[in-house]
């Protein structure tokens, strides 16, 4: 299916997420790791340099294998969030995609460790009247939830674009007593 197919009509992708990479790191430094070792062996020993081209064949090349197919799996998974609903997809082989409707959604939250909280990452549920339904371990989780929050309350309408700029401008100046025209004159002397 295409991501055309994705989405209904008149319906409007708010925002698009990866969630964190689970299980990459330690294959990628695994195999960079051995592939380092083995070079520096070469170059150290005789025997290793000679049999260098199968002792990465044996050794990185299933580590890379492992290290792409993770990555694969990771970079297959996103959380939509739409004008209607939320959708999570995913998947390599068997590709599965699941959707809550904005309207059944009670409240969101989030569930974070300590560690998760310093790194700024957390599981984001959302609360229906069946129970509560895992969305995934996201960055910034807090602000998945506001984003979630404020379109299921139709909050996030906003016809300003990105480019707009806001400026205040005060019609009435109000004079405090001539303290702050001496204040000033301190703080910059």
């Amino acid at each position: 299916m295409s991501r055309r197919d994705l989405w209904r009509e008149g319906e409007v992708r708010v925002i698009s997420v990866t969630p964190v990479a689970r299980g990459v790191l330690r294959p990628t430094l695994l195999t960079v790791t051995t592939l380092a070792l083995i070079i520096q062996g070469g170059s150290r020993y005789g025997f290793v340099h000679r049999a260098e081209d199968w002792l990465v064949v044996i050794f990185v090349l299933p580590l890379a294998v492992v290290t792409l197919t993770r990555v694969w799996r990771w970079r297959s998974h996103k959380v939509h969030v739409t004008s209607e609903r939320v959708v999570v997809e995913g998947g390599v082989l068997r590709h599965s995609r699941s959707s809550v409707e904005l309207r059944d959604v009670l409240s969101s939250h989030v569930d974070q460790r300590l560690r998760e909280r310093f790194t700024r990452r957390g599981f984001v549920y959302l609360d229906t009247v069946v129970g509560s339904i895992p969305v995934g371990l996201v960055r910034h989780p807090e602000a998945l939830c506001r984003v979630i929050d404020a379109e299921r309350l139709g909050e996030y309408r906003d016809d300003a674009t990105l480019d707009d700029v806001f400026t205040y401008e005060d019609n009435e100046p109000q004079d405090f007593g001539g303290q702050s025209d001496v204040w000033q004159r301190r703080r910059y002397e």
